[in-house]
């Protein structure tokens, strides 16, 4: 499994600065951690005693209420910023 981490050469500069590569989408990626249990959890009911036509809804519901969130938390954070 290929997986998009910076190589060993590039996480050591990183550490020799602080500052890392990826840290914007780190932070966005956080964010949407934490917040994607939480709305799982608020539709998992409706999930289980739906069937795939309701289900393939849900998942749409899902998906843009943790990207509006994660806008709404995120909007302070500048992609140009340094991590």
């Amino acid at each position: 499994m290929m997986t998009n981490k910076p190589s060993l050469a590039k996480r050591d500069k990183n550490l020799s600065t602080g500052f890392v590569v990826d840290g914007y989408e780190r932070a966005i990626d956080g964010i949407e951690a934490e917040i994607r249990p939480k709305i799982e959890e608020k539709y998992a009911e409706k999930w289980n005693t739906s069937g795939l036509i309701k289900r393939w809804i849900i998942s749409r519901k899902i998906e843009k209420e943790i990207t509006e969130l994660v806008a709404e938390r995120s909007k302070c954070i500048s992609p140009d910023s340094l991590f």
